[in-house]
């Protein structure tokens, strides 16, 4: 039987989608900042859009694009579909690859963007899963991306150590956290410094959770101005 196998693979091709917020005013002739916001594992674009609603007046585009993997999310009353940016069991070298398949994608939606609209300047931001990506990404393209937020979730410093040392950090954190450990959000930030990224910055919200609170985005506004001037 074992000699009569055969394994092969076929490309999926899917498309995923994004929404764009473009600003106030916004005109073709000048160039704007970007920020690309990145939901958590099992949300959505929109529910990302609406953590950023009160940065959305800002004078930058904001892309909220979809995590390309679907996965089902069981409820006792309800299933739903739930999407993530990376498949992780475990596997360290797994999940370095998965996130190297999902850079290219958001390398490419970068692309799209950039042909389609004047962009500037570009950060990217993203809770839970969404900032271990962010902090990913951007870190590793430093001729795409000026900055990385990382709200609720670490940045992977082990994945950084043959990154240049461009582009700015921070991490956005709840005290009371109990998914990420603040102290391990604050122990990977401090390992980026000790690597040689020397513009990082560390926000601890005492009275928030594994959420995106106000203060975190009250204060990832301000941070955001100082990056993307």
């Amino acid at each position: 039987m074992i000699d009569r196998l055969r394994h092969g693979a076929l490309a999926f091709t899917r498309h995923i989608p994004y929404t764009l917020v473009l600003p106030q005013g916004y005109s073709a002739a000048r160039p704007w900042p970007l920020v690309v916001a990145l939901h958590g594992m099992g949300h959505t674009e929109e529910l990302m859009r609406r953590f950023m609603g009160p940065l959305l007046e800002r004078p930058w585009i904001w892309a909220f694009p979809r995590g390309p993997h679907s996965f089902e999310m069981r409820q006792p009353e309800k299933i739903r579909i739930g999407h993530a940016w990376y498949h992780f069991d475990g596997d360290q070298d797994a999940l370095r690859r998965s996130m190297q398949e999902t850079a290219a994608h958001l390398l490419n939606l970068h692309d799209l963007l950039r042909k389609d609209y004047p962009v500037a300047s570009t950060a990217v931001v993203g809770f839970s899963q969404g900032g271990y990506m962010a902090g990913y990404v951007a870190p590793r393209n430093p001729e795409r991306f000026r900055a990385a937020a990382c709200l609720g979730g670490r940045i992977k410093h082990e994945f950084l150590q043959d990154a240049p040392r461009a582009v700015a950090l921070a991490q956005f954190h709840g005290e009371k956290d109990e998914n990420v450990s603040p102290a391990m959000a604050r122990e990977a930030l401090e390992k980026c410094a000790a690597l040689g990224f020397e513009d990082t910055h560390f926000y601890s919200d005492p009275d928030a959770g594994h959420e995106v609170s106000a203060p975190m985005v009250t204060e990832l506004g301000k941070w955001l101005e100082q990056v993307l001037a």
